[in-house]
């Protein structure tokens, strides 16, 4: 590849200033310095490039690096300076080998924006793989990272991110660094697999936990806009920076919205150009730094990891003075009068009051409240007597109880999770969600209560008591807004279609209220829906709980309404039979005689009471 071309992959940096006058690659190599550099050179060409092998990137890393050196020294090449977007795509359009092993073909005939938006859409159709499976055991990699540290962490990067292509540079990165930090952790222990074992199931679920954020993010933005973008944003970074102005806040917030459409497109030039200069901005504001500390630390980062930091970090202390309660009917007159001329700039500042007095409250909680103030004012300040028009609008509204009241709901679904086994807690799950859709396909509804069951695990134990709210709410909305962009919702029954299309905020309450769909038609419940054989008697868990689930979901769906001892009764039968059978010589023989009747008693006991009309 010449040498002009090298100085295109630079595009997959995609961390530099606006600016088209300024040395855009001396700029990234300087701050994100030698290692930073070619880490996020090779995620950009593994993201684009994803049938090349890791081979194939090496020697172009090498010569990029060069043309890095190169680019900051007195007599910087003019190449320096260009659209580094327009120059990658000419760089891998002028190679016959790249084009045909990545299939680039259509895209090259292209030009301008017509070409960039191929490379984007090219991407975006990458398949997806976050499991990190196909490992060697824990003992070998122990010693290729002990040989070469940033080998390792290369080859790492090398595999994640051509599974992950719609992944940001920097998140890829952040995840490569937790990954260094589980082998740094675990190599140095006897028990090497076990500790491997142990924290590479935490890492996993932090890392689903981190994509399923973007996703939802994205979902979000593509469905309802950047309206109700920015007022998560506004939440969320008000309760992690209560110190800041509203003014400041709002700014903020403003540049964070500004990097959401390109980032979710794939259009990582852009949206790494926009984070960039968005946390420089940050960064460089030292009022704003001076008082969050929180903030302040994540700017002492390396450019590379500075973003991460600021997104993972947790709540600043509330500023001194600052009263326990927002009371909007204090000042409703100044808040009429902002509403009247500037709507979204009252409904902001109301949704800030709120949120810096309040980091133990989910974002939905605060925007279901915020909805219902919006209505009220709406109604409420053209009025002479506005005042105490807002005051019965919002009479039974009430924030802080609001928050109490769903604090208390996740407590309690706390103490039932850890009152039963995880397993018991799923299949209840299961047996909840199949009763409210069951013309999901099981697989759909396995990954449902799997999520939620994963959901309040981790936030019963992570986030005990005061926070608990935030996380399990903001994931399980996660899990929603995944869910009805994943599958037509139309196809599952009118009630998920409703409630998937409601707004934001409203989604979960609108499932919770959904009853058992007792109009549903379901096939015939026969012992080959089952398939309860000799794989019963293995000691693999997994299996065991899949099959148990799918015996519920069978028996639940024929009959949505089944009592609890029902199905009390159904599974007392399902173990009794397992247990006869695995203790049985001819374990083939006893389930297929002993299968075929459980399933006859438990359609006895789904018969409807009466005859569908």
């Amino acid at each position: 590849m010449q040498w002009l071309s090298v100085c295109s992959l630079l595009v997959l940096l995609s961390v530099l200033s606006r600016s088209q006058a300024q040395n855009q690659i001396c700029t990234i190599f300087t701050e994100a310095k030698e290692d930073g550099f070619k880490s996020l050179i090779l995620v950009g060409l593994a993201q684009n490039l994803p049938d090349s092998t890791l081979g194939d990137l090496v020697p172009l890393i090498a010569e990029a690096l060069a043309m890095g050196v190169k680019c900051c020294s007195d007599t910087p090449p003019e190449d320096c300076e260009r659209d580094v977007a327009d120059l990658f795509q000419s760089a891998v359009c002028s190679s016959e080998t790249l084009v045909e092993k990545n299939d680039l073909k259509m895209c090259c005939e292209k030009t301008a924006a017509e070409r960039t938006h191929c490379f984007v859409d090219h991407k975006a159709k990458i398949p997806r793989d976050l499991s990190l499976k196909a490992e060697l055991p824990a003992a070998d990699q122990c010693e290729d990272f002990k040989k070469d540290h940033k080998a390792f962490v290369g080859r790492f990067i090398f595999k994640f991110s051509k599974s992950n292509p719609m992944l940001p540079p920097h998140v890829v990165l952040a995840i490569a660094k937790g990954y260094g930090k589980v082998l740094t952790t675990c190599c140095g222990e006897a028990e090497a697999q076990t500790c491997f074992d142990t924290k590479k199931a935490t890492f996993q679920h932090a890392v689903a936990k981190r994509v399923a954020e973007l996703k939802s993010l994205c979902i979000v933005h593509k469905k309802y806009g950047d309206r109700v973008v920015k007022a998560k944003k506004l939440v969320q970074y008000s309760q992690k920076m209560p110190q800041a102005s509203f003014q400041e806040m709002g700014g903020m917030v403003d540049k964070i919205v500004a990097t959401v459409a390109p980032c979710c497109s794939g259009d990582m030039v852009t949206c790494m150009k926009e984070r960039k200069t968005l946390v420089d901005e940050v960064c460089a504001d030292e009022s704003v730094l001076s008082r969050a500390a929180g903030l302040s630390a994540c700017c002492k980062e390396d450019a590379v990891h500075r973003g991460s930091c600021v997104e993972a970090m947790k709540p600043d202390p509330k500023p001194d003075g600052l009263s326990e309660h927002y009371d909007v009917h204090a000042d409703i007159a100044a808040v009429c009068q902002t509403f009247t001329k500037t709507p979204d700039l009252a409904m902001g500042k109301l949704v800030y009051e709120i949120s810096v007095r309040h980091p133990e409250s989910s974002q939905q909680v605060i925007l279901r409240f915020a909805k219902e103030a919006e209505q009220a004012l709406l109604q409420c300040c053209d009025m002479e007597d506005h005042a105490e028009c807002v005051k019965t609008a919002l009479a039974g509204s009430d924030v802080d109880k609001k928050i109490t009241d769903e604090t208390d709901y996740y407590k309690k679904m706390c103490a039932a999770e850890a009152a039963v086994s995880d397993d018991s807690f799923e299949k209840s799950m299961m047996v909840y969600y199949t009763r409210i859709m069951p013309q999901a396909s099981f697989d759909q509804l396995h990954m449902v209560s799997e999520t939620v069951h994963d959901v309040l695990h981790a936030c019963c134990k992570d986030e005990p008591g005061h926070f608990v709210l935030p996380c399990a709410e903001e994931k399980l909305t996660d899990a929603i807004d995944a869910t009805c962009d994943d599958y037509d919702p139309s196809s599952i029954n009118p009630h998920i279609a409703h409630c998937c299309n409601q707004s934001y905020s409203m989604r979960r309450h609108c499932i919770l209220a959904i009853q058992p769909d007792t109009e549903f038609t379901p096939p015939e419940l026969d012992a080959s829906s089952f398939h309860m054989g000799p794989e019963l008697c293995t000691k693999d868990s997994k299996d065991l709980l899949l099959s148990g689930k799918k015996l519920l979901y069978g028996v639940v769906r024929h009959k949505t309404t089944i009592t609890e001892d029902h199905l009390k009764t159904i599974s007392t039968k399902y173990h009794t039979m397992k247990e006869k059978c695995c203790a049985a010589e001819d374990q083939a023989a006893c389930f297929t005689e002993e299968a075929p009747k459980l399933v006859s008693e438990s359609a006895e006991l789904v018969k409807p009471t009466f005859t569908p009309r």
